[in-house]
């Protein structure tokens, strides 16, 4: 099943040629009835970025075997069973034959299912299906966030009920940001603390309680996954561009080049290949949507890519705040290496 951490949570599928399975988020009939089936042997593994070989309740003994024979006892019970294997959260390639895990087939009715934040590993896994999630649409983002708030603060005022709105719309869709802001505010029944939140998500989420530890640090997994330390600082130079702004990647490319994260080099068209290459890997990461010709961020990502730049590429961000002078007094010009003030009325 494909996406991101809380985000766009994609999950590519491996099933047999029948096809079977699908749907956006659910599980169909036939699925269901073969995960509570008592003749299957279901087997659960959160994958790490260096997956380890599985292991089961009252198999200690295998412990102090060699890889080899762990390898070749699973294989030997997995074999004689139908048994569905989940893999959550892979960043690499899981080898199963290495593993011992049979290939699942029509004729021994197997499944594996597993879950990524990255578009290759779909490819190198070679997956049967894949079933992309996409962000909840703001009816069930509502629904959710009503949900987890509970009634009681909903009921308390109408106006807490039309600012709940408001705050709801702010997660754009993101499950888990939902799921964290929504527990917050569940116990807050005073109208102003309900207009502090608002105001406070309004203007730099970042300081919102338990975003950063909560939220961002769960986003930051897939920018750590980026190889590259020239691919993270173009991702993170995104974030210059203001909230919902469609950046042209003929002219983004330009910035990188300008800013020394890639050379110059053009091919016969004009194009710079390198530039492409990376934007296509911040797609495949899911850390950038793109359309023909332009790229832009999720609101969320954009706050990760802010906090993390605010410290690591000392960077000054305050697009779109309605500014009419330069403030000063809350740069420090000496650090910074780079500042946006995009959309706003300062003076030239």
């Amino acid at each position: 099943l494909l996406g991101h951490s809380g985000l766009r949570r994609h999950r590519p599928v491996i099933l047999p040629p029948s096809k079977a399975g699908g749907g956006r988020c659910s599980v169909k009939p036939a699925s269901r009835s073969l995960l509570r089936s008592k003749s299957a042997r279901t087997t659960s593994l959160r994958s790490s970025p260096n997956p380890q070989l599985p292991t089961w309740n009252g198999q200690a003994k295998l412990e102090k075997e060699t890889e080899e024979k762990k390898t070749s006892f699973i294989e030997n019970i997995l074999r004689r069973k139908k048994f569905i294997l989940l893999l959550d959260d892979l960043w690499s390639e899981v080898d199963l034959k290495k593993i011992g895990v049979p290939q699942p087939t029509q004729e021994n009715g197997s499944k594996i299912v597993f879950t990524t934040r990255k578009k290759e590993v779909c490819r190198h896994m070679r997956a049967d299906d894949e079933l992309k999630i996409d962000c909840l649409s703001r009816n069930e983002a509502w629904e959710l966030f009503q949900n987890v708030v509970g009634e009681a603060p909903l009921k308390k005022d109408s106006e807490i009920l039309t600012l709940a709105k408001n705050i709801s719309e702010k997660c754009h869709g993101l499950p888990l940001a939902l799921n964290v802001i929504g527990k917050a505010m569940s116990c807050k029944e005073d109208v102003h603390e309900w207009r502090h939140a608002n105001d406070v998500l309004k203007s730099s989420s970042r300081e919102f309680p338990g975003m950063e530890e909560n939220i961002l640090s769960v986003l930051k997994f897939s920018y750590d996954g980026l190889k590259e330390e020239k691919v993270k600082s173009c991702f993170l130079y995104c974030s210059l561009f203001p909230e919902d702004y469609e950046i042209k990647k003929e002219e983004l490319i330009e910035y990188w080049i300008n800013e020394g994260f890639i050379n110059g080099k053009r091919d016969e068209d004009g194009r710079n290949n390198k530039g492409h290459v990376i934007i296509g890997s911040l797609v495949r990461a899911h850390l950038l949507m793109e359309s023909e010709t332009t790229v832009k961020m999720h609101d969320v990502l954009r706050e990760m890519a802010l906090w993390i730049g605010s410290t690591s590429a000392k960077q000054c961000v305050k697009t779109g705040v309605n500014l009419t002078l330069i403030p000063n007094d809350d740069i420090n010009w000496s650090v910074l290496r780079r500042i946006s003030l995009m959309r706003n009325q300062t003076e030239k």
